[in-house]
């Protein structure tokens, strides 16, 4: 057997790492009603640099929360970037989202029974810009969920 070894896509994940805070702009869903919320992000590298954990916290404007625990890798037989999913809602991560980067932002597409969520995420030394847009149950057509705005944190 090969070893893996950590290229491009492992390297391109490192944009994420470090403590991020911001805000976030939510649309309706069958979980929750639109608001805003604030959010901490806190990206580390794991596993000799193979992976990347995010640890997540998001407070809504009523109070609630919701937490997410989440591992970026990436498939050696394909390059693609992969992205397992937990959080406070319970639902099982089943299969991971997956994508690549295209100019310094990741664009991953998670399909589960629910609907299909495509992620993009822009850092930049001082940014990072989380863009979800989704298609629920029967829709045809993918609209903007979540529009969040984090800072570095020093």
């Amino acid at each position: 057997m090969n070893t893996p070894t950590r290229g491009e896509a492992h390297q391109a994940l490192t944009a994420l790492v470090g403590d991020w805070a911001g805000t976030e702009e939510l649309a309706a869903s069958p979980w929750a009603p639109a608001a805003t919320a604030t959010a901490t992000c806190r990206y580390r590298s794991a596993l000799d640099g193979f992976a990347v954990l995010q640890d997540y916290a998001q407070t809504r404007e009523d109070g609630s929360h919701l937490l997410g625990h989440n591992v970026f890798t990436v498939d050696p037989a394909t390059g693609e970037t992969l992205w397992y999913g937990f959080d406070s809602y319970g639902f099982p991560p089943g299969s991971p989202g997956r994508g690549g980067w295209a100019e310094g932002t990741p664009r991953l597409e998670k399909t589960t029974p629910r609907g299909v969520a495509r992620h993009r995420l822009t850092p930049s030394s001082e940014v990072l810009i989380h863009e979800i847009d989704v298609k629920l149950g029967e829709a045809t057509e993918f609209t903007p969920f979540l529009r969040a705005r984090y800072r570095r944190q020093s």
